[in-house]
């Protein structure tokens, strides 16, 4: 970074990725258009999550850092506010959404600024090799061309070598010195597997779990629907505050729900993969999943001890491989119990 070059950051969740851009944000140098004429940087966060914005823009407005999030939650006050901060050249760190590159005025507005670093969270989700695949992670390579943005670092918590070099390819990374990789295995992690064939006996099976544990859980599933069903099954078994959280939420109610797990010392919030990942919460935690890949794993961790819990409907004595990383799932999940 400091010497103008892009990169492709390798970090599981809680290993510092986001210290990557955050620190060159507040020391890259201005820019000298001509001699007499210079431009303060900005440093432009693109992230899919908006709990994860809004919990990191907090952490540095906390400590007096010039930043600001602009997305679908923010009232038009605020939003003009921050187009302001943005145009002004007051802001320092500007964390947006990938669907925000769709808005013909704030590309309108970018191009008035100049970009000092473009910081790419969850970059996996750039390549077609990966499950996670999402298209418009696409545009992001054309922005980045056409604000002729200085430089560009990659971050995600995982990825396949595949994936990697689709990473370097799209934003001119040199596979040899650009990229920077920890290993995914997290041995701060407790995994524990158990075969749960139904969503009534998935269920059944949190109850005794959830009311023994001693801190915060995230309970995560895959679809919105559930996150409602889960919280309304586990409430009358006095498991309080049990709120949810999704995608499909208004912004005033995903904010509510942030803020209270953020301050409860035994909260428990059912989501989808939109929350948590990469929440910074100083507390152990348990985390409970309907299904899911070690890559997961990793990624919805922090570097603090937790107990992950999955409920699968597979047998996990039959060895088979991980979707992502083709590593043996069971003697990931047998390991952990022992």
């Amino acid at each position: 970074i400091v010497d103008n070059e892009n990169a492709l950051v390798l970090y599981p969740t809680g290993g510092g990725k986001s210290l990557t851009y955050q620190v060159p944000a507040l020391c890259l140098p201005v820019t000298y258009v001509t001699s007499l004429t210079l431009l303060q940087g900005l440093t432009v966060v693109i992230s899919p999550l908006i709990a994860l914005m809004k919990d990191q823009v907090d952490a540095l407005v906390d400590r007096g850092v010039k930043a600001a999030n602009l997305d679908s939650t923010l009232g038009a006050e605020r939003a003009a506010w921050v187009k302001q901060g943005v145009v002004s050249r007051r802001l320092k760190l500007l964390y947006v959404a990938p669907g925000r590159l769709n808005n013909e005025g704030f590309i309108t507005m970018m191009s008035r600024v100049k970009i000092s670093l473009l910081a790419i969270d969850e970059s996996h989700c750039i390549s077609q090799w990966g499950a996670s695949f999402r298209p418009e992670y696409l545009k992001i390579v054309h922005f980045a061309e056409e604000m002729d943005v200085e430089r560009v670092l990659c971050l995600t918590a995982t990825a396949t070598p595949n994936v990697a070099e689709d990473i370097c390819q799209s934003f001119f990374i040199d596979t040899q010195k650009g990229v920077f990789r920890t290993p995914v295995y997290r041995s701060n992690l407790a995994l524990q597997v158990q075969v749960a064939n139904t969503l009534d006996q998935k269920l059944d099976t949190l109850i005794p779990f959830s009311k023994s544990r001693t801190g915060p859980a995230i309970i995560y599933v895959t679809l919105q629907k559930h996150t409602e069903e889960v919280a309304g099954h586990l409430r009358p078994h006095g498991m309080k505050p049990m709120v949810y959280y999704h995608a499909g939420l208004n912004g005033d109610e995903r904010a509510r729900v942030q803020q209270q797990f953020m301050e409860s010392d035994n909260g428990i919030v059912c989501a989808t993969i939109a929350f948590g990942m990469g929440i910074d919460k100083g507390e152990s935690f348990v985390q409970f999943k309907f299904r899911s890949q070690c890559l997961d794993w990793s990624r919805q961790s922090d570097s603090l001890p937790s107990l992950t819990y999955s409920l699968d409907s597979r047998d996990i004595n039959k060895p088979r491989h991980c979707r992502d990383c083709s590593c043996d799932y069971t003697s990931h999940a047998m390991a952990s119990q022992h």
